[in-house]
């Protein structure tokens, strides 16, 4: 099984890392993914953190994270290194279209599982039997 997820960490819009109506900056996102070339993905999520001083009564760390699901590119779920690099600046390019949008890197975790009858390992167990 072969999937891809790309997390966008460190986000910050109009400088504010926390925000009640995100649907406009989503929707500007993804508008500006899908003109990338042979670029798919599922879903764009974006997760807002904060921390809260219960003493001090305050607020005083926030965080965005946005993220993106079931992602193939060039009709893949498992990517190369070099298809990673490209597609990590094609994102960035895309991003900086953005006015007043700043993050702080661009993760791609593309893996690739196997069973253990891909393996070979369920029917070598059962021969032992």
């Amino acid at each position: 099984m072969e999937s891809c997820e790309i997390y966008i960490k460190g986000v910050v819009y109009k400088d504010q890392s926390w925000f009640e109506e995100p649907d406009i900056l989503l929707q500007q996102v993804f508008d500006n993914l899908n003109e990338i070339k042979n670029f798919d993905f599922a879903s764009l999520s974006l997760n807002m953190s904060q921390v809260f001083n219960v003493s001090l009564k305050q607020s005083n760390y926030d965080s965005m994270m946005m993220y993106l699901k079931k992602v193939k590119f060039k009709h893949q779920e498992f990517l190369l290194f070099q298809d990673v690099e490209n597609l990590v600046i094609e994102i960035k390019r895309q991003l900086d279209f953005i006015e007043d949008l700043s993050f702080v890197s661009v993760e791609v975790r593309s893996t690739k599982m196997y069973s253990d009858v891909d393996l070979g390992l369920v029917s070598a167990i059962r021969s032992r039997k």
